[in-house]
């Protein structure tokens, strides 16, 4: 005798492919969506074709380069916020908690001050640091604002801390994922500036510092930088879908993987494309399952398996 139970209960993965094909059926319309993916391609085309990221943003100062994020950041997301779900949206409610979420995000992304503090230190150690800095410096400014906006404000919206729970958590659907991706990160090491761009912080070529070898540089150094996942996930997955979900609905989800194309501008090209498909996947999966610690290690996994092809390329 067949077991109903089992028979029409959908297993994890099944769910989430699920969930992903009948909002694209339900929500996706290109009068809407089309001109948000048209922007995108006009924002793509004018950072890598004027090399924006590379030559422009490289000789500010560093009060103009957090300008720059403070105007580019809040521009991206409420025009496509506007385009997306329309103005009835624009209500103080939601520009104040939302723009608590898209100030911490351009904070993060343009502040370099931190720089300063390694100035007296020897080349190599500046460097260095520099790179664990620029990891752990994002913590304090998407977590602080985060966490006084839930006590003050969200903790009576949310069930969690954006989606931050281990609760009935089932990993195995999320392990498949990045075993799924493996293929194409390893063919990915024959596109144009994957190898130029990761791994993330080449060690071999700085001497050792502080007292380490070199594996022991990178296995710090990695440490700092997919521990950064679980902030970025927190934010774009957590605060933009999740947190504002009572707000934006399902508008939220190809809202928020709009934005989160655009912080991919310092990426390859074929990455940032990418991180739109990429974005609206950990968005439904967050939006539907109102938890993000599954795209914590579908993301930090995908960029650890990203890291170690590199190292890997490279070293052969």
């Amino acid at each position: 005798m067949t077991n109903i139970n089992q028979s029409t209960t959908p297993r994890p993965l099944k769910q989430i492919i699920n969930d992903l094909r009948n909002h694209v059926k339900a929500d996706f319309k290109w009068q809407k969506d089309g001109l948000i993916l048209a922007l995108l391609a006009i924002l793509i085309f004018f950072n890598y074709y004027f090399e924006i990221e590379d030559q422009w943003l490289a000789n500010l100062s560093s009060w103009s380069y957090l300008l720059y994020f403070l105007i580019l950041y809040p521009a991206v997301y409420y025009l496509t916020t506007y385009i997306k779900a329309g103005p009835k949206v624009f209500t103080r409610s939601f520009l104040a908690i939302s723009g608590v979420y898209i100030l911490a995000l351009s904070v993060s992304s343009g502040f370099l001050f931190y720089r300063e503090l390694t100035d007296t230190l020897p080349l190599y150690e500046r460097y260095y640091l520099r790179n664990i800095l620029s990891n752990f410096q994002g913590v304090f400014w998407i977590f602080a604002p985060l966490i006084l906006v839930y006590f003050i404000s969200e903790r009576k919206h949310l069930p969690n801390f954006y989606g931050l729970s281990l609760q009935k958590h089932n990993f195995r659907p999320y392990l498949i994922l990045i075993a799924l991706m493996l293929p194409l990160i390893i063919s990915a090491i024959y596109l144009p500036g994957f190898l130029d761009t990761y791994p993330t912080l080449k060690v071999w070529k700085y001497e050792p510092v502080f007292g380490l070898n070199h594996a022991q540089m990178a296995a710090i150094y990695e440490f700092f930088y997919l521990s950064d996942f679980i902030r970025v996930e927190t934010l774009f997955r957590g605060a933009l879908i999740i947190g504002v979900a009572r707000f934006l609905g399902k508008d939220s989800i190809m809202i928020m993987a709009a934005l989160y194309c655009v912080l991919h501008f310092n990426k390859p090209m074929g990455e940032t494309i990418s991180s739109i498909f990429g974005g609206y996947l950990l968005g439904t999966i967050a939006y539907y399952q109102k938890n993000i610690v599954g795209g914590c290690i579908v993301h930090a996994g995908i960029a650890g398996l990203m890291e170690l092809v590199a190292y890997i390329a490279w070293s052969v």
